[in-house]
């Protein structure tokens, strides 16, 4: 909401939040007890009843290979299990908990909902998103990250948030350029999260008009005699078909033309998509790449004619099944990216049924999954989650994910956060001193008990290591995988007790040491 206050010879716009002090200084006493209430108390999630979910320190199933298959599974398709998720998954079935992820109908943890909801920077952009030029830069990007944190630790849609995570990057907008910091999050709620699972012509449809988009990629000054074909390039060899189908140059002019007057609002309306038609360039268009012919005068028509055939052109269809095959297997199988690439095209541009072979015929099977390096952010989320840990999600722990190289919304290049091993294994320090602060107590506002898992399982001091092995990894302690570690870890217990090192520092080693070790660095 805006409040626009006309007086003599001025006119005062305020924002809501002040609108509303104003309002409290004015009224004295008085007020603030009306609407602050005196005895009265603004309700917390407790009072309500809402409460976190409780972590299950379940032990892993005992079935070591099935084990192994949940957990590979869970750090792909999710970020990580948290307490007892990899038993639920096992018990249930690697392929139902999945169509029940890309079903993406389970209630979510109202646990979750009332903090990201109660986000100053997501309300404002509910209300009215241009009020976020209002607000400061510092608490955009911290709020916006903090939403994309909380959901990716807390939230039950795991498959959602990690596709969130994966459409993000691939429609990826740099906070730090222009008004970049204010427009992000309406490009995240309102472009990004209501299509990820629909239609892909859907969502680069909305995305195509997102003040964010026009903005970071310089189309809001696209016009006819002095095209910027900044939008049209990043539009086919990132968005859509890759830079290897067979386009050329003059197809992306022809393109840059169709976005001529694609613009955004000015004054108290930047959040907001204009198209000028007095900048369009009304010529016939003819983009030879798409076996298309515009006719004269199509205006705003022209672009969205071209995203459709963008969305429903083959290339488009392999491009993104070959992404996602790299994002989620860490190689391209050609025959199931074909088989992904027909469902997309047969479903209409359907990212449910793009994923569904990739998941069910892909992810399900380990001959068909090569190692992947976890990301900061992977590695961060997976983390917190397999320890149950409390966060805030707040600049306390966004500054290791900025240490580690993966500041959220902050990658200038269109392109998005890389995926490729080389681009991460060189930032290892910072990802030491990361697993050390969670175990530590040594993040702000961020918590964990490492006594919990011991107490859920009754573990006697000598059990310690095979516990936390078994919360980190879950798996069995002596599985195969875990027989390297596992004797590194019982000889530093067995050092550290005989140096005479306290129980709490000595879980505290441990813990830091496992989230260190490549056994928890790489998806596997």
């Amino acid at each position: 909401m805006r409040v626009d206050v006309q007086g003599g010879f001025s006119s005062l716009r305020i924002s809501r939040r002040e609108w509303f002090t104003r309002c409290l200084q004015a009224g004295g006493a008085a007020s603030g007890a009306l609407l602050l209430g005196t005895g009265c108390h603004l309700p917390t999630p407790t009072s309500l009843g809402i409460v976190p979910s409780p972590p299950q320190w379940l032990p892993p199933p005992r079935n070591a290979r099935l084990a192994a298959d949940v957990w590979r599974v869970l750090n792909r398709a999710a970020f990580g299990p948290t307490p007892g998720l990899v038993t639920t998954v096992a018990g249930m079935g690697i392929a139902p908990w999945l169509e029940d992820q890309l079903a993406d109908a389970m209630p979510e943890d109202p646990y979750l909902a009332w903090h990201v909801r109660g986000l100053d920077t997501l309300q404002t952009e509910r209300d009215d998103p241009n009020e976020l030029f209002a607000e400061p830069n510092e608490q955009l990007v911290i709020e916006t990250g903090k939403a994309a944190l909380l959901r990716a630790i807390y939230s039950r849609h795991q498959l959602r948030e990690v596709m969130a995570d994966f459409w993000t990057n691939h429609f990826n907008i740099y906070a730090l350029k222009l008004d970049g910091r204010a427009l992000i999050p309406t490009d995240t709620e309102r472009v990004i999260r209501p299509h990820i699972f629909g239609r892909f012509e859907e969502m680069l449809q909305a995305s195509a008009p997102s003040p964010a988009m026009l903005t970071y990629l310089d189309n809001r000054d696209n016009k006819k005699g002095i095209p910027n074909e900044n939008y049209a390039r990043e539009l086919m060899e990132l968005h859509t078909v890759g830079v290897h189908s067979g386009y050329t140059q003059y197809d992306i002019m022809q393109v840059a033309r169709c976005f001529t007057g694609w613009s955004v609002g000015s004054g108290f309306r930047e959040a907001q998509f204009v198209f000028r038609p007095q900048w369009h360039d009304e010529g016939a268009k003819q983009i030879p790449f798409l076996h298309l012919s515009l006719s004269p005068n199509g205006g705003q028509r022209d672009g969205e004619k071209v995203l459709s055939a963008l969305a429903h052109h083959p290339a488009t269809a392999h491009f993104l099944a070959a992404k996602l095959c790299r994002h989620f297997l860490g190689s391209e199988p050609p025959e199931l990216v074909e088989r992904a690439a027909r469902a997309y095209l047969k479903g209409d541009t359907s990212i449910r049924a793009l994923l569904r072979p990739i998941l069910l015929d892909g992810l399900i099977h380990a001959e068909r999954c090569q190692p992947v390096l976890k990301r900061p952010l992977d590695l961060v989320v997976s983390a917190v989650r397999c320890l149950a840990a409390e966060t805030d999600a707040g600049s306390g722990l966004q500054t290791h994910l900025e240490n580690m190289g993966q500041p959220l919304y902050q990658w200038p290049m269109p392109d998005g956060f890389p995926e490729k091993t080389s681009a991460w294994a060189s930032a290892l320090l910072p990802r030491w001193q990361f697993a050390l602060a969670l175990a530590t107590q040594g993040i702000p506002q961020t918590q964990v008990d490492l006594e919990a898992p011991l107490k859920a399982r009754n573990g006697r001091e000598e059990q310690m290591v095979d516990i936390y092995l078994e919360t980190v990894f879950g798996r069995p302690a002596d599985a195969a995988e875990l027989v390297r570690v596992r004797g590194l870890l019982q000889s530093h217990f067995r050092r550290a007790q005989s140096a005479g090192v306290p129980n709490e520092e000595c879980r505290a080693e441990l813990v830091a040491l496992m989230l260190a070790a490549p056994e928890f660095q790489w998806k596997g």
